[in-house]
């Protein structure tokens, strides 16, 4: 990406103060409907009003316009040439849904291309005779003496010697091996994935999706269309699906038409005589250097025949290959679909990792792809975030998950996700959905922007970085066996010390703030040298370079690590070998590794924090000291400007920090001009784009700054010259702890206050009676929708359900009339206008209490498009029971889904059962629930009086928020303009209203609320789950209830300081 990164100090001053889009996010965004163009330049320039660098034009689940079909690339092209006037970037997606290859299934229309298994067959002599005739395309059969994953005693043998045998001595199985393909399912359109350790299979895949878009896109790659980004693409099972029934085992591993002959052809032997040596251990032992080579070979077969075409055909068409593999967050999620993750990123124009949830704190993903791409040179680094987080998910919590990785890195944010619509099971694809549908949009861009400054800081400069740490992925290959895992969950707890140990060891040196990277064992046989540098021998792996070498946690190494460690020593470098040394070499016992570790630049110690961080520590080259073990941080230096910045997060979300030092030591520090007597601290905020003074002290040559943190807060400070922050004294100072300015007084909890609405309340209508083909069925509207598919014989609907732009051309039979019911209560007839907002009016027949409802106009809709405005009639709601009837013939495509009724009135839940009344007058500080607002997700603005604030506190200059929740918070004064408003994202939770108050204003305090309490899901227990995906809208059993089980919503608690 040819972009600028480093910058003088004036450019860096103007660009922090307002990033450009290259340094903003660019999100998913979902192409999910009936896509239509002015609507999607209405999108795109919402998103540049969120403050959005641009988008990842992405089909998902509920696309209808067809998927590479020519309306697709017209639309492709007319958003394209919108973001070049608007000034984002429009980038592409490679596939229909996910993982990439199979062109929505169109690659594999031909069986050639479908992905490929070799399938065990573990079973009795009875079963193989019952079932012979079954068997095709069968590699090899063997005997032998299973118990369990351990094997004893096998030999080849043919089908000829089994039909002559009667029996096999006790214990003795039969292990059939043959080649399995994938069943066709639904994600890939009633196909299946690829092979992707064929080359022509690729080459298939380029043709029907890269080469259409260079056909019809032209010379807007790699001008208006900046890249092409790959999803989770991967190379088959590795033995993590174990099944057994009626006594016979099957498992799967990853094959390929020719990898016997790969095999031989790059390791020297034939692998095909010990088939059995890979799917178990052989007389009980656990290293196999033949598991090892051919997890070694499916990796490198991935990468040269997926992975490398796709980039090779990038950069022959002048964009950027970006994207992520499947699956990262342990050795043992890698190495099931992949291998070696940090391999992949070779073959990446800006390499990507993608990192769901919200707690997801597996920080060496990121760690890795930052080793990575410090060692390739490469500046940028995606991260697909925010996946699976649910509607709920606040702008702290935003901050804190996008923290750690910005530390680390990350400089390209693509959000998960945006939709273009919210039509049948659109909505449910992993939300929330960061774009117009979240009431928080229009605040975004100050997440935004405080993301782009962090993201632009930390691509200053260079990292401070001496240490290497050698992955210990290869350690866990040669261990495999059938069940060794399911899917990616280790289930091998013989294996589990390999992924405590990376992980321990992560947190050791990242909680004492030693940066350090991974070293590939592949990767940098590649890429080493020797050097010194400042008079220090260092091993340099690409453009990277580093003064010690930590392994720990290895089992075994590569032939080409040992020589490079035993090279590094013979030239004076230090080699740190903490806890057990590897016993070795290529999963074959050697005592090299034993013999390093007697070597002069050997240094031995304990697995132990102490032990490490001591042996580390006394060889790096700038020592920065943080005292406390809840703050992660980088540093990296600016020799062009004389500075030096450390960034630093709070990874604590509950509670501040206090009392903490970071002491430098002057002299290391890898800057000209830096010294005792012409050092200055700053602190350069990223939310506000401010700079400020820090204070600071200098005793014998260290500096020491002393400060508090908020929960999930960020420091960002720039160690420079007096020279080189040349309006220094202009800064005003800013105190770096935690302060309380005065009395704190807290507001009545039974405070009622008037208040404002920015949007129409609404009644969600999700319970209902169906009739369909002589059959009644009651429930929930997904689950009746369920019910109705499953009488007719269809599959349920779902994230991998068929696309509808698929069924729209090949599934266009109707089933018969339906007819649903939906009922409400009412003890107050609203006064004002009332309209159910309702998907496909054209499709349905609705009425109210037998009166029909219409929408006049299709452009008028409900916070989505899919959601058209039946307006009622007056006097058509009436006091008692109502019913809303939906009248539709039923195709595959018919969605059953919930309406909602919005209008100016309260609603009261009880149970299932929604009773529309009167808005309350007044709220107070308890849930939105108690005051008929439980379905209500807008803004709510909480008037709160000047006189009462100054009663409480007659000196009050700050607003504290003790308790909330919400997305977010703004505060103003009642009089102020919108300019003036005081956006709180995160803690300190607590706003200035001094000036307000001075001029006599009341204080609005607004709760931008979440859309969680209106599109759910509504009915899961317990609420909160640490993701959420499209089945927990139909859980079952203890996970769901008929009642509606809504989260917290308000503001739950006020004070005031002063």
């Amino acid at each position: 990406m040819q972009r600028r990164q480093d910058m003088n100090k004036k450019q860096l001053l103007d660009t922090f103060s307002n990033p450009g889009n290259e340094y903003r996010g660019k999100p998913f965004w979902s192409w999910n409907g009936e896509l239509e163009e002015q609507e999607l330049i209405r999108q795109a320039n919402i998103m540049k009003e969120m403050g959005l660098g641009g988008y990842f034009m992405h089909s998902r689940t509920g696309l209808i316009t067809e998927y590479l079909g020519e309306e697709w690339f017209d639309l492709i092209n007319a958003v394209s040439d919108e973001s070049e006037k608007i000034g984002m970037e429009a980038w592409l997606y490679d596939e229909d849904r996910w993982p990439s290859g199979s062109a929505g299934g169109k690659v594999t229309v031909d069986e050639q291309y479908r992905i490929k298994s070799i399938e065990l067959f573990e079973m009795s002599l009875e079963y193989y005779k019952e079932h012979q005739a079954e068997f095709d395309r069968v590699l090899e059969i063997f005997t032998g003496k299973p118990d369990g994953y351990k094997l004893y005693d096998y030999k080849k043998t043919c089908a000829d010697e089994l039909g002559a045998m009667d029996k096999l001595a006790e214990g003795y199985k039969v292990l059939l091996f043959k080649v399995s393909n994938e069943a066709p399912n639904n994600n890939y359109n009633g196909n299946t994935y690829i092979d992707t350790m064929s080359y022509k299979a690729t080459e298939k895949f380029i043709e029907l999706t890269h080469e259409k878009y260079k056909e019809k896109c032209g010379d807007r790659l790699g001008t208006t269309i900046k890249g092409i980004f790959t999803d989770e693409p991967h190379r088959g099972h590795l033995l993590d699906n174990l099944t057994e029934a009626n006594g016979v085992k099957q498992c799967k591993t990853a094959y390929t038409d020719d990898l016997f002959e790969e095999f031989e052809k790059r390791y020297g032997y034939d692998i095909r005589p010990i088939l059995p040596e890979i799917f178990y251990h052989i007389d009980g032992n656990r290293f196999s250097r033949a598991r090892l080579n051919y997890v070694d070979l499916a990796d490198n077969l991935f990468l040269e025949r997926f992975a490398k075409p796709l980039n090779d055909w990038c950069i022959a068409n002048n964009i950027e290959f970006t994207g992520h593999v499947l699956h990262e967050d342990s050795l043992t999620n890698q190495t099931s679909p992949h291998g070696s993750l940090m391999r992949f990123y070779e073959y990446q124009g800006v390499p990507g990792v993608d990192v769901l949830t919200e707690f997801n704190t597996c920080y060496w993903i990121v760690k890795q792809i930052a080793s990575a791409a410090r060692q390739l040179g490469k500046k940028w680094m995606l991260s697909e975030l925010y996946g699976c987080t649910g509607w709920q998910f606040d702008f702290k919590g935003q901050k804190a998950t996008g923290d750690w990785q910005a530390l680390y890195g990350i400089n390209l944010r693509c959000q998960h996700l945006s939709w273009y619509c919210m039509e049948g099971e659109s909505k449910r694809d992993y939300p929330g959905s960061i774009l117009h549908q979240s009431t928080y949009w229009q605040d975004y861009s100050y997440l935004e922007t405080y993301f782009a400054r962090f993201g632009l800081m930390m691509m200053q400069g260079k990292p401070i970085c001496d240490v290497l740490v050698m992955n210990p992925i290869e350690s866990l290959w040669p261990q495999i066996h059938i069940g060794w895992a399911q899917w990616i969950s280790l289930r091998d707890e013989l294996i589990a010390p390999i992924e405590q140990n990376y992980t321990k060891l992560f947190h050791i040196l990242a909680d004492n703030h030693i940066d350090f990277d991974y070293g590939e064992e592949q990767m940098i046989a590649g890429m080493y040298s020797i050097d010194k540098v400042d008079g220090a021998v260092v091993l340099r792996i690409g453009q990277a370079c580093y003064r010690t070498v930590v392994v720990a946690g290895m089992l075994t190494m590569r032939p080409t690590t040992a020589k490079i460690l035993k090279e590094f020593m013979e030239a004076g470098g230090s080699v740190v070998f903490a806890g057990d040394l590897p016993a070795y070499i290529d999963a074959q016992e050697s005592t090299l590794p034993d013999e390093l570790s007697k070597m002069a630049g050997a240094v031995n110690v304990a697995f132990e924090e102490d032990d490490i961080v001591n042996a580390v520590r006394k060889n790096v080259s700038c020592d920065v000291v943080i005292s406390n073990k809840a703050v992660l941080s980088q540093v990296r230096y600016d020799a062009d400007n004389n500075s030096v910045y450390v960034a630093m997060i709070n990874t604590d979300r509950k509670d501040s920090v206090r009392d903490i030092e970071m002491t430098v030591n002057i002299s290391s520090l890898p800057v000209n001009g830096i010294d005792v007597n012409n050092v200055v601290v700053e602190q350069w905020d990223l939310a506000t784009g401010i700079r400020y003074k820090v204070p600071c002290l200098i005793t014998d040559g260290i500096l020491k700054v002393c400060f508090d943190m908020y929960s999930a807060a960020d420091k960002f400070y720039v160690i420079t010259t007096k020279a080189s922050s040349d309006d220094y004294d202009t800064l005003a100072c800013r105190s770096q702890k935690i302060e309380s300015i005065g009395t704190v007084s807290s507001l009545d909890a039974g405070l009622e206050l008037d208040y404002k609405l920015s949007e129409n309340n609404v009644c969600v209508l999700d319970m209902c009676e169906c009739d369909f083909d002589g059959q009644h069925f009651v429930g929930e509207a997904l689950k009746v929708d369920r019910q109705v598919r499953a009488h007719i014989g269809i599959e349920s609907r779902g994230g991998e359900m068929l696309q509808p732009w698929f069924t729209k051309l090949n599934c266009k039979d109707v089933y018969g009339d339906l007819v649903l019911n939906y009922e409400f209560y009412c003890d107050e007839v609203p006064a004002g206008p009332v309209f159910v907002a309702a998907e496909r009016p054209e499709n349905f027949e609705y009425s109210i209490n037998g009166i029909k409802l219409e929408n006049k106009d299709s452009n008028d809709f409900w916070i989505d498009i899919a959601f058209k405005k039946l307006y009622i009639p007056a006097g058509a709601i009436v006091k008692g029971r109502n019913v809303v009837t939906a009248k539709v013939s039923f195709m595959r495509a018919t969605n059953i889904e919930s309406l909602y009724l919005v209008g100016d009135f309260g609603v009261h839940v009880e149970g299932n059962k929604r009773t529309l009344t009167a808005l309350p007058a007044l709220v107070g500080l308890k849930n939105l629930v108690n005051y008929d607002l439980p379905f209500y997700t807008g803004k709510i603005t909480y008037v709160i009086p000047a006189d009462v604030i100054k009663a409480a506190n007659k000196d009050a200059k700050v607003l504290k928020i003790d308790s909330f929740c919400g997305s977010l918070l703004k505060v103003n004064g009642s009089a102020s303009g919108e300019e003036e408003a005081v956006v709180i994202g995160w803690d300190p939770y607590e706003a200035n209203i001094e000036k307000f108050l001075e001029r006599g204003e009341d204080i609005e305090l607004t709760l931008v609320c979440s859309r969680r309490n209106t599109y759910g899901p509504l009915h899961l227990t317990p609420p909160i789950h640490s993701a959420y995906g499209p089945g927990h809208w139909v859980t079952g059993g203890a996970h769901w209830s008929d009642d509606y089980i809504l989260i917290d919503s308000g503001v739950f608690g006020l004070s005031v300081e002063g």
